[in-house]
C-alpha cells in the first residue's frame, strides 16, 4: 500500500491498477475504488498539491518522501481505540467477512482480494449460511416448479429438486 504511485490511480474510472510486482500473486489486476477510498485519495491529492507536488507517491511525508511503514501509526490508532491483538492484515479478513456477510458471491470476493484460488475465499463462506438458504428458496419461485400437481401427480422435477 505504501508503494502506491499516482500513475496507478485512475479517479475518473474509479480504479487502482496494480502491476505484477505489486501483487502477491505476481499478476496484474485492477481494484475498484469505493466512495470512502475516493475521498481518502482526494485528500492525499490535496496534501500532495500543498506539500510535495512532484512526488510520485500517494502516501508521503511533507517532504515528498514515501511513507515506509504504517505499523507504528496503526498500532497507536488501535491503542487509542482500545483495540488489542489486531494487526493491519486483519483488515483484509474483516473486508472479506463483511463482503461475504453482505451476500457478495465468493468469486467476486476472490477477485477483489486477489486470491489465487477460490479455496482461499471459501474459508469465509460459513459467515453467510442464509445465502445458501435463499438460493434454495428461489426454487419455489421458478416457473417450472410453480405448479404442484400435474394430472393429480406431483411434478417430478420439483420433487427431485426439493429432495436432492
Amino acid at each position: 500500500m505504501t508503494k502506491l504511485e499516482w500513475k496507478r490511480v485512475d479517479l475518473n474510472q474509479g480504479l487502482i491498477h496494480l502491476a505484477p510486482e505489486n501483487t502477491k500473486s505476481g499478476k496484474r489486476r485492477s481494484i475498484p475504488i469505493n466512495e470512502g477510498a475516493r475521498r481518502a485519495l482526494l485528500s492525499r491529492a490535496n496534501f500532495r498539491t500543498t506539500h510535495c507536488p512532484n512526488s510520485p507517491w500517494v502516501f508521503t511525508h511533507k517532504d515528498g518522501q514515501r511513507v515506509q511503514s504504517v505499523k507504528r501509526s496503526f498500532k497507536t490508532a488501535c491503542r487509542r481505540a482500545g483495540i488489542e491483538d489486531f494487526h493491519i492484515h486483519d483488515l483484509r479478513h474483516t473486508c472479506a467477512a463483511w463482503l461475504v456477510s453482505a451476500g457478495v458471491p465468493l468469486p467476486e470476493v476472490r477477485d477483489l482480494l486477489g486470491h489465487s484460488s477460490i479455496t482461499m475465499t471459501e474459508r469465509y463462506a460459513h459467515l453467510a449460511p442464509e445465502n445458501v438458504r435463499s438460493a434454495v428458496a428461489r426454487l419455489d419461485s421458478l416457473s417450472r416448479f410453480s405448479h404442484v400437481e400435474e394430472n393429480g401427480k406431483e411434478n417430478a422435477a420439483r420433487s427431485i429438486a426439493l429432495t436432492a
